[in-house]
């Protein structure tokens, strides 16, 4: 009975204390779940101390409960919350160790699973794993929160590598139920014929259910989650495990299934839906750049020390600069800012096309004043001089000469002022500006990473033109313009794609390929038109 007060007097301590997230629950349903916790592992103590012909004493039990409440509540935490917790448990139970479950097996297949999916070990990261393996036993639908490019696909897929190394067989469906219309998802009843047809995830649903109990089933939604899906899955998410279309069908759900979701917040979600699920944080706190851009680095070909020696002279100095600075043109996670400042420097050569590289990569996203500040910051940082002082964005490392140089107004011969009054495409100057845009995001679309980009800018400026030139210069590349508008959708998307490509079966299922070229570039044109959802 001590014990339980106790229990009640963290909750209570901890809804009024720590900070007001939305994907926080402080509620029965979270207590009964800590509770259920202690009773597992308190069987467990029980087991090993009858082996041993010994009796639990009440500071066993106290120290079961403390490690049972970190357990289900750590993963939830923001990086700030988690160390109040912490003291706050120790003002409660004083005197008691902490000490998570340990996974040893577990925990040695999980970093040999990050080499085999080519990733870096980080600490952070195998606990993530170790914390939503220990939801998934104890909840049937557990959600991974975070920011974009914070780790949530890389913490299940890696969870269910190690799974496997161990021999223990995870299929997982994956799914992103915003791509869709909710009776595409759920399906629906012909209103007619009152003939049933299922959707994506029923369908799975009906397929995870015939599979044999040894073998585990994920079913991964991956996209933001809003009520008017989410709120169908409530008699799934808690004890019942029952899921009922709307033809009355149920579908009973085994203990080898789980439902994951992903989503960068839970800000639609409503009380009920959160108190049903398991949550595990990712913030950018968690985030190692050093351990991305150590994985970056083993992903390139060849040998590259004087890139790795660049990168860590200046790289950091130059994204913390940034990430101060925070004048974005398009708001981004810190791992997008990191990313977008290594996509230029895969193939440079020498210190000057990195300063080059590194002032696009890290300035591209930036207010053209900030940019040239950056610019000129970046050229301080490398000891580099650039060619006109005044004009550093300007600046371009030639390769035929091996040294910087300014971009200078290029007028073709053949140019005449009947190509600028006819009616046709008008053809492209290359002044300074025109051909540091074009250098801006031609390496994105020559390289073989095949780098998605967004070209921003107001009205009038030039970027189709831009655009057209770069695909003139592309062999074998068919271009499929998607003209967006407030109707658009992802069912617009899927038939223009239905259209100009063919499908293939394959040893991993069906794909799609372009039937009359080896390579196809969708161009959304007006991205900002499409309506914002509802939620």
């Amino acid at each position: 009975r001590a014990i339980g007060r106790k229990l009640v007097a963290v909750f209570s301590l901890a809804s009024e204390l720590l900070s007001p997230q939305q994907h926080y629950d402080w509620g029965l349903r979270a207590l009964k779940t800590v509770l259920k916790g202690c009773g597992s592992l308190l069987s467990q103590e029980r087991a090993a101390a009858q082996e041993s012909n010994q009796k639990i004493d009440p500071f066993t039990e106290l120290r079961v409960v403390v490690q049972a409440l970190r357990l289900n509540t750590l993963s939830k935490l923001t990086f700030a919350d988690s160390r109040h917790f912490d003291s706050l448990v120790r003002d409660v139970f004083p005197g008691v160790p902490f000490r998570d479950v340990e996974y040893v097996e577990l925990e040695t297949a999980l970093r040999e699973a990050c080499g085999e999916l080519n990733l870096v070990v980080i600490e952070s990261q195998i606990r993530k794993a170790l914390e939503l393996h220990e939801q998934l036993r104890q909840r049937m639908g557990v959600v991974i929160v975070g920011p974009s490019g914070s780790g949530k696909s890389a913490v299940w897929r890696l969870l269910r590598t190690a799974l496997n190394r161990r021999g223990q067989a995870v299929k997982d469906y994956t799914m992103n139920p915003k791509a869709m219309p909710r009776t595409q998802l759920l399906g629906h009843i012909d209103v007619d014929t009152r003939e049933w047809t299922d959707g994506v995830l029923t369908s799975s649903a009906r397929q995870v259910v015939k599979e044999p109990p040894e073998v585990h089933s994920w079913i991964v939604c991956d996209g933001d989650i809003d009520p008017e899906w989410i709120e169908s899955l409530n008699s799934v998410l808690d004890d019942n495990r029952l899921l009922t279309m709307p033809s009355g069908e149920r579908i009973q759900f085994g203990p080898n299934i789980n439902f994951l979701f992903e989503s960068h917040d839970l800000s639609c979600a409503s009380p009920a839906t959160i108190s049903r699920m398991g949550m595990i944080f990712l913030s950018d706190e968690d985030t190692d750049i050093k351990a991305l851009i150590s994985a970056w680095l083993k992903s390139l070909p060849g040998d590259h020390t004087h890139l790795e020696g660049w990168l860590e002279d200046h790289f950091y100095r130059a994204l913390d600069w940034v990430i101060k600075a925070g004048d974005f043109v398009v708001d981004t996670t810190l791992v997008g800012v990191a990313m977008n400042g290594l996509s230029h420097l895969a193939d440079v050569s020498c210190k000057a096309e990195f300063a080059c590289a590194l002032m696009r990569g890290l300035g591209g996203n930036l207010g053209p004043q900030t940019r040239e500040k950056f610019a000129k910051e970046v050229f301080h940082w490398t000891h580099e001089t650039p060619p006109d002082q005044r004009r550093p964005l300007d600046t371009y490392y030639d390769r035929d000469t091996g040294r910087l140089s300014t971009y200078q107004l290029q007028i073709p011969d053949d140019l005449t002022v009947s190509d600028l009054c006819g009616g046709g495409p008008l053809p492209v100057v290359l002044t300074p500006d025109v051909q540091r845009g074009l250098d801006m995001f031609l390496p994105w679309l020559w390289s073989s990473s095949r780098h998605p980009f967004i070209v921003v800018g107001p009205e009038g400026c030039g970027k189709e033109l831009l655009l057209r030139h770069g695909f003139d210069q592309l062999r074998s590349a068919q271009v499929a313009v998607i003209h967006c508008s407030a109707q658009t959708a992802a069912s617009h998307i899927q038939q223009k794609l239905t259209q100009i490509c063919m499908v293939i079966s394959t040893n991993t299922g069906r794909v799609y390929r372009p039937r009359d070229c080896e390579r196809l570039i969708v161009y959304l044109k007006d991205l900002n038109l499409p309506r914002p959802d509802k939620w």
